[in-house]
């Protein structure tokens, strides 16, 4: 029976909707990258588009583009039904209780209170004043469209006031982090009041959150200069990336992500024409913040203020880069300026500045210096502490004396005494756990004899039209995996003529499709990896999988064999024994003939 799963997976293409998370490159007739979901820096992660699945050969992850998006956005299955309908332009019946959770009901209160704030800025007095500082700071009236941005009004109950008369139940508005309840309970009321609010999307546009800054005419010290919402069942602050619904495409061209401070930075930045943008939303940069980054580039740039907190934050997020395997490089900012003000003076200056963002090291020579008085004996030891531990990271030995040079000839001290410090000194650790280093591959090595086994197979569902020559040769006592027995038993009493392989599928219980499947891609891409003048034609490689397994097979039944035969000597038993040596000597000649 077609059902609604079947219509989205005939509309959506599995390299469409895998490449908006995650950067693919082509690779023979599938597609292969980093696999986001263990750390790796060999990509061991593939997507076949003509099977339309997918598969990670380090970690063992697979299956279809659903079980992807629920994976990627650790989301249930009803929610990932109801995005990739979305995105496939299905309609789902308003009915069907998949689609009724906890998360879709977010989503709505999330929308509807993002009108609401857009309305207030529009058609109130107070917001009309928000919305004449908002360009002040340099915003236009599209931008201002375009980010949603909004005001939420002086009063303590308006927005909930709103949403429950549009069938909101008061506990939801609490789970979706618009009402805050009172110390004693008794008292419920708005999260954001008198506050230019900015609405927090999802990568795919969704509004789940906001950020609210304070009124610049009144501003209430009691409160922070800027209040977000809290973690919810569908915003997590530590995996969200403010602006990425609109920069992640022009990350991908463009190869690099900029990453700045604030909210206003990120739009200021979209406004002047440099749209890799993003920002860090309510909390400091995450490993699931790089995590996310790279599905898209491995260049980061960071733009962070020029003051103490500013440089503390670059710093911090450099030894993170660098423990991500990102190649980060730093935006110098002028004193007492942000992205915003830098591009509300000149948006031209703003863009060559990023031209023109420091390498790592280069960044760190020049905040020591300027930090430091080099002629000094304190100051060169204040110098060569933040320094050594930096260089001691650098895993290449050329690049590494090429700093300890470069600082020698900057403290005026002979480089062989920089060498005896670096020796001594102790790299410092990466403020990141150990999930974001290289991890241990998760596949468990297989058997020369299991890798055949799947090889051959892979091959033969590559290239049906040998089947009907190997499938009599073929026993299926050669195969070891209980798997593969199955499907080569049924293969061998399958009709072959006009072989389609989709059609052969549905014969199997589903976990043998899905393992056909995966033997199927694995077997194409190993070909990719081949040199050229070690490549057979695939009749020739699938003979010679073949081979081995006949090999292995006949050599434990002579085994088995030799035992009897020593067993009947043992016991004289002497026709026991005439029929073991004559069964021993036609196994001999099948292996020799192999």
């Amino acid at each position: 029976m077609y059902s609604v799963i079947d219509e989205i997976k005939n509309r959506l293409d599995i390299v469409e909707v895998v490449g908006s998370y995650i950067r693919l490159q082509k690779a023979g007739r599938n597609y292969r990258a980093l696999c986001p979901f263990h750390s790796e820096k060999t990509p061991s992660f593939f997507v076949s588009p003509e099977r339309q699945m997918w598969h990670c050969f380090g970690c063992g992850l697979g299956g279809s583009i659903f079980d992807f998006v629920m994976r990627i956005e650790g989301i249930e299955f009803g929610d990932a039904l109801r995005l990739l309908a979305k995105k496939a332009g299905v309609t789902l019946k308003k009915t069907d209780p998949q689609l009724q959770t906890k998360r879709k009901r977010l989503y709505e209160i999330c929308e509807l209170a993002t009108r609401f704030f857009e309305k207030q800025l529009k058609n109130t007095q107070i917001g009309q004043q928000m919305l004449a500082y908002l360009k002040e700071r340099g915003l236009n009236t599209e931008t201002i469209q375009e980010w949603r941005l909004g005001y939420a009004p002086a009063s303590w109950q308006a927005l909930s006031e709103f949403l429950q008369s549009r069938g909101y139940q008061t506990e939801e508005i609490i789970q979706a982090g618009l009402l805050v309840k009172s110390e004693d309970g008794f008292k419920i009321y708005d999260r954001f009041r008198d506050r230019i609010i900015f609405p927090i999307f999802d990568f795919l546009g969704n509004v789940i959150g906001f950020s609210g800054r304070e009124n610049p005419q009144r501003p209430d010290e009691r409160m922070g200069k800027y209040i977000n919402t809290p973690n919810t069942l569908i915003y997590d602050k530590s995996r969200v990336l403010y602006g990425l619904d609109k920069a992640k495409l022009e990350i991908r061209q463009k190869d690099f992500c900029l990453l700045v401070e604030g909210q206003l930075d990120v739009i200021m930045s979209h406004q002047a024409g440099l749209k890799t943008a993003v920002a860090c939303s309510g909390t400091s940069l995450t490993e699931e913040h790089l995590k996310i980054i790279k599905r898209y580039t491995e260049n980061l740039l960071l733009a962070f203020d020029q003051d103490l907190a500013g440089q503390k934050a670059t710093q911090r997020s450099l030894d993170l880069t660098l423990a991500a395997d990102l190649n980060p490089r730093v935006v110098r900012l002028p004193l007492d300026t942000d992205p915003a003000d830098c591009i509300k003076e000149n948006p031209q200056k703003w863009l060559n500045l990023v031209k023109k963002a420091e390498p790592l090291m280069e960044f760190y020579f020049s905040l020591a210096f300027s930090q430091n008085d080099k002629n000094s004996v304190e100051g060169k030891r204040k110098i060569t502490d933040l320094l050594l531990p930096v260089i001691k990271k650098i895993p290449h030995k050329i690049e590494q004396a090429h700093w300890v040079q470069q600082l020698s000839q900057r403290l005026k001290t002979e480089e062989k005494f920089i060498w005896i410090e670096l020796e001594k000194t102790k790299p410092q650790p990466n403020q990141v756990s150990s999930s974001v280093q290289e991890s241990q591959s998760f596949s468990i090595e297989k058997s020369p004899l299991l890798k055949a086994e799947e090889r051959m197979l892979g091959l033969l569902f590559n290239y049906p039209e040998y089947i009907k020559e190997i499938k009599d040769e073929c026993k299926v006592s050669f195969l070891k995996d209980q798997k593969s027995q199955i499907i080569f038993q049924k293969l061998k009493n399958y009709p072959v003529e006009n072989f389609n392989l989709k059609e052969f599928q549905k014969e199997l219980e589903p976990q043998l499709a899905t393992y056909i499947d995966y033997l199927s891609l694995k077997a194409a891409d190993e070909e990719i990896f081949l040199e050229e003048e070690s490549k057979k034609k695939p009749l020739t490689e699938i003979r010679f999988c073949l081979a081995q397994l006949k090999k292995n097979y006949y050599q434990t039944k002579l085994e088995e064999i030799r035992l009897k035969i020593k067993a009947a000597e043992s016991e004289g038993k002497k026709d026991i024994l005439k029929e073991l040596l004559k069964e021993a000597n036609l196994i001999s000649r099948e292996l020799g003939r192999i």
